[in-house]
């Protein structure tokens, strides 16, 4: 049966020859889309865009085209107020297909793939169906709230900072290793605000520290408190860079750690790569007083930052965390894969438990597990849970594998 949604959907194709958009669209034809419309270059495509009778649902574009090309497309394309996702069909190789990708999503369009040429009704049917995994999703887009340091000053005198925990599993045996804690501002307003939203803005005020000092806090009791229930595991707490000069830091993580009755064994502080020589001296000071005192240190992020193989030689970490934009995907990305695996290779040379963060599938985690990497974070274990939801969530795992 033909889905009702596709034959309501309008496809735009966008090529310069007449011969690929009519082969193009009966492909689309025959898996049950049947509005489909045709522009032969980027400016004519853009004229498409624009009208709202019917509104296209669906672009599948074609990159090197005469006087408009399909860059140049996507670039006016984000400026409009209604964004259709957009697939690239191309014989270009799939280096060039794959930077055109992260370019429309750095626009903020929505990429569903890209596609080499020819066209086929399994490489339509694929993306068609990333589609309606896009429709059906509660995710919806991000919003751009109006917070000011001001507002996260009162929302941590008012206790509206949590943290919710995510956990990291190990990837031959499936044993839960530990679970990363992330802040999480319950507003009155905008109800559950995610770091992303406010973290930037904290550090650029200033206002980092007391936001840090409330987030160890609230991990280290709860680790408490996981302990005196019998669930002893391992907390991950994310250190900003912007606070590695004050040297009075290490002495106060172990002072609050031991005030919990928490071995600091069980704390991995993650620092961000980016920023971790801010100043070369007492930075080095103070993670190397913090792995006396029995704190294990990840690089968090790697992979994004500039100076990665100077931190690592200078830097006593024991775990290497491998960034999300180098794991979801990486089986299809040959770029991505590379980065993965040379990574991952690295890290285990150095003798460091290597992480991966943001695995989303079955494909991410056989492959993360074929390259040999330790531990894996990301929604295909578990979505970012409330504390209370731990201990049933570890039970559920547990008895699954």
């Amino acid at each position: 049966m033909i889905d009702d949604s596709l034959q309501r959907l309008r496809v735009l194709v966008v090529d310069d020859k007449a011969f690929v958009r009519t082969m193009t669209g009966r492909i689309l034809q025959s898996v049950g889309i049947a509005n489909v419309s045709y522009a032969a270059d980027g400016r004519e495509a853009l004229e498409f865009l624009k009208r709202d009778d019917p509104r296209v649902g669906l672009v599948l574009c074609d990159l090197m085209m005469p006087d408009m090309d399909g860059v140049e497309l996507v670039r006016h394309a984000a400026e409009l107020p209604h964004k259709p996702p957009f697939i690239f069909v191309s014989g270009a190789n799939a280096a060039l297909l794959g930077t055109a990708a992260d370019m429309a999503r750095a626009r903020g369009l929505l990429v569903l793939g890209a596609i080499e040429k020819p066209v086929s009704v399994e490489s339509v049917r694929a993306m068609l169906a990333k589609l309606e995994d896009v429709r059906t999703s509660p995710k919806s887009a991000p919003r751009t709230l109006p917070l000011t340091a001001a507002d996260l000053t009162r929302a941590l005198d008012r206790d509206q900072i949590i943290l919710h925990y995510q956990p990291k599993v190990d990837l031959r045996t499936a044993r839960i290793e530990g679970f990363e804690s992330l802040a999480r501002w319950q507003h009155p307003e905008h109800g559950l605000v995610p770091p992303g939203q406010f973290i930037a803005m904290a550090e650029e005020s200033g206002t980092i520290e007391p936001l840090t000092d409330r987030v160890l806090s609230l991990a280290l009791r709860q680790c408490a408190a996981w302990n005196a229930a019998g669930l002893s595991t391992k907390i991950s707490i994310n250190i900003s860079a912007h606070l590695l000069v004050d040297l009075r830091m290490p002495d106060r993580i172990a002072r609050e750690a031991a005030q919990n009755k928490v071995d600091p064994k069980q704390i991995v502080l993650e620092i961000t790569e980016s920023g971790v020589f801010r100043d070369a001296a007492d930075t080095l000071d103070i993670l190397a007083r913090l792995h006396m005192k029995g704190f294990a240190l990840s690089i968090d992020d790697f992979g994004t930052g500039f100076s990665s193989m100077e931190q690592l030689r200078r830097v006593p970490f024991g775990e290497l965390k491998i960034d999300r934009a180098f794991v979801n995907g990486a089986a299809q990305n040959q770029k991505a894969r590379a980065i993965l695996q040379s990574s991952a290779s690295l890290g285990k040379s150095l003798g460091l438990s290597v992480v991966a963060e943001g695995a989303e599938t079955q494909e991410d985690w056989d492959l993360l597990a074929a390259l040999g990497l330790d531990l894996v974070q990301g929604y295909f274990v578990s979505k970012p849970m409330p504390a209370e939801a731990v201990p049933g969530w570890s039970k559920g795992w547990d008895d699954a594998h």
